[in-house]
Parts: C-alpha cells; sequence; structure tokens
C-alpha cells in the first residue's frame, strides 16, 4: 500500500466520537490503527501548542520532541470509555518503563479541568509526573492539536455530567520529530501493546 494511501486513510479518524467511529471507519482505517512496531507508515506533524500540564509546566510542541511519545485524550468527569483509555495508558507506562519515550493525555474540556484537578486524576492512575503529563489550556489550543491528528471533539453544554465531550479514543504515537506514527485503540490491552511496541521502536530505531 503507498504511503499517500496509509496516509488517506488518516481522514476518517476525523470527528469520532468516544471512539465509536474507529470501528466503522472507512478503507485505510485498519492500516492506521493497527500499523506494526517496524512500519514505514509516517503522518502529519503534530501541531504547535502552549499548555500547561498537571504540574503546572508550561509545555509546548518543542518540550515533546527527541523522543517517541504516545498521546491521549480524556476528560476527568467521563463517564464512559476516558477511565478505561487512562487505564491503557497506564499500561503503556509500565510496558514502557526505561525505554526514552513520553506519555501526554489531553484534557478535551478544559474548562472544569483545572491543574488541581489533573493532578488528582494523575495521582488516581499513578502516573509518574516525569513522563505522563497531563495537559490542559485553551480550547482552541486543544482543538489545534486536534485537527492536526485528523481528529475533533464535540462539546453539548446541555449533556448531562460526564457526557458533555465526545472524543476520540485512540492512543496515537509520535515520532521524536512530533509526526504521527500511527493510531491505536485506547480501550484495548491489545492497543495498549501495540502503542508501546511502535513506541519502543522508534525508540530504538530513531530517524527510521
Amino acid at each position: 500500500m503507498t504511503e499517500a494511501l496509509r496516509a488517506g486513510g488518516l481522514a476518517f479518524a476525523l470527528l469520532c466520537g468516544h471512539g465509536a467511529c474507529d470501528s466503522q471507519a472507512g478503507p485505510g482505517s485498519a492500516v492506521t490503527l493497527a500499523v506494526a512496531a517496524d512500519d514505514p507508515f509516517q503522518g502529519e506533524p503534530l501541531a504547535e501548542f502552549e499548555l500547561r500540564s498537571h504540574t503546572g509546566r508550561a509545555v509546548r510542541k518543542a518540550d515533546l520532541l527527541g523522543q517517541p511519545c504516545v498521546l491521549d485524550f480524556i476528560f476527568t468527569t467521563c463517564t464512559g470509555p476516558c477511565p478505561r483509555v487512562s487505564g491503557q495508558m497506564r499500561s503503556v507506562q509500565a510496558l514502557l518503563r526505561g525505554v526514552p519515550a513520553r506519555l501526554v493525555s489531553f484534557s478535551v474540556d478544559p474548562e472544569i479541568d483545572t491543574l488541581e484537578v489533573l493532578s488528582a486524576y494523575a495521582a488516581r492512575f499513578e502516573a509518574d509526573a516525569e513522563r505522563w503529563w497531563f495537559l490542559t489550556g485553551p480550547e482552541q489550543q486543544i482543538d489545534g492539536v486536534l485537527r492536526s491528528l485528523w481528529l475533533a471533539r464535540a462539546k453539548d453544554a446541555g449533556a448531562a455530567l460526564g457526557m458533555q465531550v465526545t472524543h476520540s479514543t485512540r492512543l496515537i504515537v509520535l515520532d521524536a520529530r512530533g509526526v504521527v506514527r500511527g493510531h491505536y485503540d485506547g480501550e484495548t490491552d491489545e492497543g495498549a501493546r501495540a502503542a508501546a511496541a511502535r513506541a519502543q521502536w522508534l525508540a530504538e530505531n530513531p530517524g527510521r
């Protein structure tokens, strides 16, 4: 399959809510969701952003460069799949112990997810603050990051607390240059293992 077709498959991730679209995406989605650890696939670069971590640190795209990174999107009041996704990220953290790779969780509901709230959430999932950052900040910054990954979120102010935001539950792996190298199922053990394997291979094969 050509790189153009692989990259085109990423477009089908746009506007997937709570992962419901992941199993129903169009042609090419299986490639972007299940890229092998050593696959040559390369997508688009992550957008520039300026946010803050749950520890209060200012974080920009440049702070993620230099090592592979596994990203996800959550909100702390979520009563849907977010706790499962964060649990899988905790598994990725364990699988990548000793590997120079970072984990980053972006809040898709920054109005509620203050630094204090995210700090408590990070503690709940035993996040290593040196390696796993929870980021929050202006909504336009979050949306810019999502768009660069062919993702989006939608917020319904009238929805019950815990269901007010729809978003993708994928784990996104970036290489050390901040380029997308795969989308994985963020709700399953298999997806977590595949994302960790991809990040580890990229760490062990810089420039590939």
